[in-house]
């Protein structure tokens, strides 16, 4: 540790050294405020259409400033107008266009096979980092409204290992989304939406300069949706109602001949409502009868909020050299309520209270062009936490499913009321040290060095507790039916008080959750994160390049809810190669990456008793590669492809109660693909555009067992729009999966039920019916 700390503080003393020779031979520029209006802008795709656009468009999730032509990450790149072209409106939808990628109904990502909550699921860190405006989102923001795209500049997908730049959760690959920043022109923007299943957005932005120096932009946008599960037997069709509000501020300050500019960005969001899917009997998406049906007798609520805050502050440094600071935070709120059982049967309640923090700061200087290197030097500390408490009440549990000891034929009607709680809260603090550089070499050679040292320490402390136990004698089912005593017995049985039998249960070993009080953990990791490249040149229009990455999630604790005991797990480790090329000619431009990664140490849950644990029970592989092709066949016509493949497998995966070794992983598609075009008449009927895409994704498994019940059906979705557009306003007639298709999204299965719901049942989504709207649009 002690070397590697010396090697960074040389590598900073360095840079530094170096830019204070650039400040003393270049002149100061002043950093202007962003003046590009988005109607200005070129249409991106992603890898561009012509060489002036290929230059154009800087990759900022590297954060060493390279274009796309001499990046050799493998990434979409999406600027607001394609994203307009398109009507993505959020994140997921346009996750379709980028290959070997995917998001699913709850907004969990894939990338190249790897879940967001990791190759077999589990609670660890995630493994794809989603930012916006420098905040890092966590589970409960990117359940609410902080990933809408009304009024987004630019949206980056950069697949593969992302842990020299990004850091922690950037082990499979990250997403960074930057918003529109304040002009120096006046500009307001308005958008309305009507829809199918009143289907509503209202959505503003405007802004402008406050003075010389002084600019500012406001958004605000609010949604509803009232989703597509009807409630039975009531046929209440709204029961899935969703509402969103987003608000976001910026203020950038650049003084007029300075080479110092600011930007401070606050924003806040709300979700409130109903997630798409529910619990049905029996083997779930196999009934069509149940098919986007619920009959809990409890409404869900999942209601979000977040708040976040970025401050970045840039000194120009001469005219090779900027020094950039970067400050972010957010705090996020869920309360979640469920019908405990999922079915109309009184099976109690679950309700989560969800507290997320963090907060980090990064900086950086940045130098280019310095003789042979262009490169970047930064140290990173950051602060997360995660607080949780889950309540269950009126849990029934029978005598059976308790000791599992059956007893005839009164086994279902004696049992235990019971009331749970349980704490997790986690609370990690990293510090890193990171460079990069690129170096020209002779022959058009161009090589990448790079190093990341990241320490992590994670404080874990757990609670599980067994509240109440009251014995009772069970309501059979239909009793209140069976005439003459039938409803008299029944409204008896109701009002039983219960006894006491709590005591009992907790000297029973294992028999009920109980850590007997708080436990905790705590552990410590580092890692040395090394990167390497090589670029060639062939033409001006042509590289080809190989690199090699390490990546890394560190490690961390879980506590057994049923003992009481801490269970460590060790960080996890991946070897990532890669080659590829970019080329652009003109009209015709490509990029193709082809990968292959070894996963060590594979973080996994494993099955202790009723509850899973986090531990290093795996080991895998993936390999694969994506392309994208970008073609103007005519001035009025842009196409483009995108295709990725990935075969996922672990290597060694065993568990006390399986063996999962030469299955794929979870939520990994094997092929998925998209083809958009957009075509803008220019001589024909002014104004008029029109744009459509078609996405493919294969099919994937739900649970690392692999079996067909628990499975992401593959489908086929087609969007498109049409559209007239004038300086000053604008209509869409739009169209999202056209064709209706109607597919299993995701399930889970629980063939012997659970806890508290005997009987199969499991857990089902689907996809989102056709959906035709307006959209209008006003801008001045």
């Amino acid at each position: 540790m002690k070397r590697t700390t010396c090697c960074l503080t040389a590598g900073l003393l360095l840079a530094m050294t170096l830019a204070s020779q650039a400040q003393e031979a270049a002149p100061v520029e002043t950093i202007p405020v962003q003046t590009l209006p988005e109607e200005s802008a070129v249409p991106a795709t992603e890898t561009n259409a012509t060489p002036v656009q290929l230059e154009a468009v800087v990759v900022k999730g590297e954060k060493l400033g390279r274009t796309l032509s001499e990046t050799t990450t493998s990434v979409s790149v999406f600027n607001g107008k394609n994203i307009d072209d398109q009507g993505d409106g959020s994140l997921g939808e346009l996750l379709r266009r980028a290959a070997n990628t995917t998001a699913n109904e709850e907004g969990n990502i894939s990338i190249r096979g790897v879940s967001q909550s990791g190759a077999a699921g589990g609670t660890g860190s995630p493994l794809i980092s989603v930012q916006v405006d420098g905040v890092t989102l966590d589970r409960t923001s990117q359940q609410g409204a902080g990933d809408e795209l009304f009024d987004v500049d630019q949206v980056e997908v950069l697949r593969g290992a992302q842990s020299t730049s990004q850091g922690r959760n950037a082990l499979a690959g990250a997403v960074v989304i930057n918003t529109r920043e304040p002009t120096r022109e006046w500009e307001l923007r308005t958008r309305a939406i009507l829809a199918q299943r009143d289907g509503r957005e209202h959505s503003a932005a405007g802004g402008g300069p406050l003075s010389e120096s002084l600019a500012f932009r406001l958004v605000g946008s609010f949604q509803n949706d009232d989703g597509f599960i009807t409630h039975e037997p009531d046929g209440y069709r709204d029961f899935a109602r969703t509402q969103k509000a987003l608000l976001r501020g910026k203020l950038a300050f650049a003084p007029e001949g300075s080479a110092f500019d600011s930007l401070l960005t606050v924003g806040a969001d709300r979700a409130n409502g109903q997630p798409d899917y529910n619990i049905e009997s029996g083997e779930a998406g196999s009934d069509p009868a149940q098919r986007r049906t619920s009959t809990v007798n409890e409404q869900t609520g999942d209601l979000t909020r977040s708040g976040s805050a970025s401050w970045r502050n840039r000194l120009r440094l001469g005219e090779y050299a900027t020094l950039t600071a970067l400050t972010a935070h957010m705090r996020t709120q869920q309360d979640y309520r469920r019908d405990f059982d999922g079915l109309a049967e009184d099976g109690g309640t679950n309700v989560i209270y969800s507290h997320g923090f963090n907060v980090s700061q990064e900086l950086r200087l940045n130098l280019k062009d310095i003789g042979p290197f262009t490169g970047v030097v930064g140290v990173y500390g950051g602060r997360f936490r995660d607080d949780n408490v889950f309540y269950s009440n009126d849990v029934f549990v029978t005598v059976p499913q308790a000791t599992g000891v059956p007893i005839p034929i009164a086994g279902d009607l004696v049992g235990v009321e019971l009331d749970f709680v349980s704490q997790a809260n986690k609370d990690a603090r990293n510090l890193a040290g990171f460079t990069e550089f690129d170096i020209q070499l002779p022959w058009r050679l161009t090589a990448t060095l790079g190093l990341r040292y990241d320490r992590e320490t994670l404080r874990n402390s757990n609670l599980a507790a067994t509240t109440r136990g009251d014995a009772l004698v069970a309501t059979p089912a239909g009793l209140a039916q069976v005439p003459l005593l039938g409803g008299v017995v029944d409204d008896v049985l109701a009002l039983q008080p219960g006894i006491n039998v709590l005591p009992a249960l907790l000297l029973a070993p294992n028999l009920v959750p109980n850590t007997n009080g708080e436990q905790l953990g705590r552990t410590r990791y580092s890692a040395l994160l090394p990167k390497a490249g090589l670029r060639w040149a062939v033409t001006s229009q042509w590289s080809v390049f190989a690199t090699y990455a390490e990546a890394y999630r560190a490690g961390g604790v879980d506590v057994d809810t049923q003992t009481g005991e801490s269970v460590p797990y060790k960080p996890e480790y991946t070897q990532n190669y890669e080659v590829g090329t970019r080329g652009d000619y003109g009209v015709f431009d490509l990029a193709a990456n082809v990968f292959y990664t070894d996963w060590r140490d594979q973080q996994v849950p494993v099955l202790r008793g009723q509850f899973f644990v986090t531990q290093n029970a795996a080991r895998s592989k993936l390999y694969g590669g994506e392309t994208s092709i970008g073609w103007r066949p005519a001035r009025t016509l842009r196409v483009q492809l995108a295709a990725g493949v990935v075969r996922t497998q672990f290597v060694d995966y065993q568990t006390p109660g399986a063996d999962y070794s030469g299955n794929q992983f979870i939520f990994a598609p094997r092929v998925t693909s998209s083809l958009g075009a957009v075509w803008r008449p220019q001589r024909a009927v002014r104004g008029l555009m029109a744009s459509a895409n078609l996405s493919q994704r294969g099919m994937s498994f739900t649970s690392p067992a692999n079996i067909r019940s628990e499975r992401s059906e593959s489908r086929v979705l087609l969007d498109g729009r049409i559209g007239y557009e004038r300086s000053g306003w604008r209509v869409y007639l739009f169209g999202k999966n056209l064709t209706n298709e109607d597919v299993v999204t995701e399930t889970y299965q629980f063939p012997n039920g659970y806890i508290g719901a005997p009987g199969a049942r499991g857990y089902a989504a689907y996809s989102v019916p056709r959906t035709l709207g307006v959209q209008l649009e006003g801008r001045f």
